[in-house]
């Protein structure tokens, strides 16, 4: 076999699956709870879905105590070795106000080789996660797409590749005229054996061309074709009836469209994959209540994508933005594209999950270097900011309360430029998302009530009411989350008589 090789390649445990040293444990912070829509909804399955913020290394390491073998399918849009920045949109208000911000660097400083070293480390570990009938989708381009070929060759088997899938889309914006307009992604697919799960499902169909769909018909029997021929010289015709909406897909899709900004699932995220497309991946590759994995979520469309479709599902990223970008996202689930009728609204709201944390102390956002005044941007760092604070007021009547959010200080205005001071005009135009614990437990923040904004819902509801059902002391938490990711919790003492 054909190896690559380069300076400080790591090649231990890229024989077998063996034991990993297991860094630091997993600390659950948060759990979701949200109401049944559906009465088939309603499960007495104990498992809760993870969302695990931190270092992909570190998640992958601790998964390995508990899940080593048993992930079906994994699903991931790695950084591609480009050499740019990729940035997400803040958005302020209810004006739909935006603006960019860093979500991260696909710069690699000591060169290609610890791109490859970052990889392989990692791809050898999502191959000892893999199930025997499991799969990987490795989402790359024409950077490095050549060269994790081949890694993936060595840890996977050349005998496992089963396709170079070929995402075509329209070139945006194309200016070069230098050479040709590059307008695909490549996604290497490959499988841990021979025996793996591949669904010929007509819901993963490519759409019949222009031409096909132009030469059908339909009579009382269905929807078909006429096929030509000849016989003796003369000309026959026969009809062929279709019973799938589509042909089963080629290795080049076509089909799915990139994300544009008036699209229902937009998320403000430059590098954000459309939802068609993971359906077609996580319904050819594995089936109902098998877990999924993609360990650079981004803005979540895997996990939004594996949830609708009844797939247990792991997703972590090392940015808390991108956490809390895909946490909203599941908690507005029902008002999202149905992934089988795509012109209607889901309708259901996410299964039970949890955020876990790894390798952190706390998730905090940080002000970006381009909302900062010239003067100030020689800041040793910045993350060093002040922390905010926030007013409620706490309204008790018998065995109710209510909470209304007043006031939101955040000391580090006097930094920001001028256009994002006035952007932030009110207040209320700092809060991204408020929640709140009416029964702390001192350990886990329970989220019983949420209000929080997306890019097409920019409302937010600044009060809520509560009702106890039984007398005693209870600690209420708050927890805040402003535009720039910054969290702030505060906790406060109730008496319920």
């Amino acid at each position: 076999m054909v190896k690559l090789n380069w300076k400080n390649k790591e090649t231990k445990n890229i024989s077998g699956s063996e034991s990993h040293q297991i860094l630091e444990d997993f600390l659950e912070v948060e759990t979701f709870y949200l109401p049944s829509i559906y009465e088939d909804d309603i499960s007495n399955d104990s498992w809760k879905n993870m969302l695990i913020s931190g270092d992909n290394r570190l998640v992958l390491s601790q998964l390995m105590k508990d899940y080593n073998g048993k992930v079906k399918l994994i699903y991931i849009d790695p950084p591609f070795a480009t050499g740019g920045d990729f940035h997400y949109k803040i958005f302020i208000g209810e004006n739909k106000e935006k603006y960019n911000a860093m979500a991260y660097t696909d710069i690699w400083r000591e060169g290609l080789e610890s791109y490859l070293n970052f990889m392989h480390e990692r791809l050898i570990l999502m191959r000892d996660l893999l199930s025997n009938d499991g799969s990987i989708y490795v989402h790359l381009d024409w950077h490095v797409s050549h060269y994790i070929k081949i890694i993936m060759d060595e840890i996977f088997g050349s005998e496992n590749f089963r396709n170079e899938i070929i995402w075509a889309y329209p070139a945006a914006s194309a200016q070069t005229r230098k050479f040709y307009i590059r307008s695909f992604d490549s996604i290497l697919y490959y499988t841990k054996s021979d025996k793996y799960t591949f669904n010929d499902d007509p819901n993963i169909y490519m759409e019949f061309s222009d031409r096909v769909k132009f030469a059908l018909k339909k009579d009382d029997k269905g929807t078909f074709y006429y096929r030509g021929g000849s016989h003796d010289g003369k000309k026959l015709s026969q009809k062929v009836y279709v019973n799938q909406e589509g042909i089963f897909p080629r290795d080049v899709w076509t089909d799915i469209p990139y994300i544009r900004a008036n699209t229902l699932e937009y998320q403000g995220f430059s590098t954000q994959k459309p939802e068609r497309l993971l359906k077609r991946i996580i319904l050819a590759s594995s089936n109902e209540n098998d877990l999924i994995a993609d360990f650079f979520c981004g803005s979540g469309t895997a996990i939004a994508v594996a949830e609708k479709i009844k797939r247990r599902w792991i997703g972590s990223d090392i940015s808390p933005h991108s956490i809390h970008m895909t946490q909203k996202r599941l908690l507005d689930l029902s008002n999202s594209n149905d992934l089988i009728k795509w012109k209607e609204k889901y309708g259901r709201n996410a299964r039970p999950f949890k955020i876990l944390k790894i390798g952190e102390k706390g998730r905090s956002g940080q002000i970006p270097h381009d909302f900062i005044i010239k003067n100030k941007k020689d800041l040793k760092s910045q993350t060093s900011f002040e922390s905010p604070s926030f007013n409620i007021e706490l309204i008790k009547k018998e065995n109710s309360v209510k909470i209304k959010l007043n006031q939101y200080i955040n000391p580090n205005f006097t930094i920001l430029t001028k256009n994002i001071k006035k952007s932030l005009a009110k207040w209320q135009d700092w809060i991204d998302y408020w929640a709140i614990d009416f029964n702390y437990n001192g350990k886990i923040f329970n989220n019983m009530w949420v209000s929080y904004r997306t890019p097409k819902k920019r409302e937010l509801s600044l009060v809520v009411s509560f009702n106890y059902d039984k007398s005693g002391d209870y600690q209420i938490l708050v927890k805040v989350i402003d535009v720039l990711g910054i969290e702030t919790i505060q906790n406060y003492e109730l008496k319920i008589t």
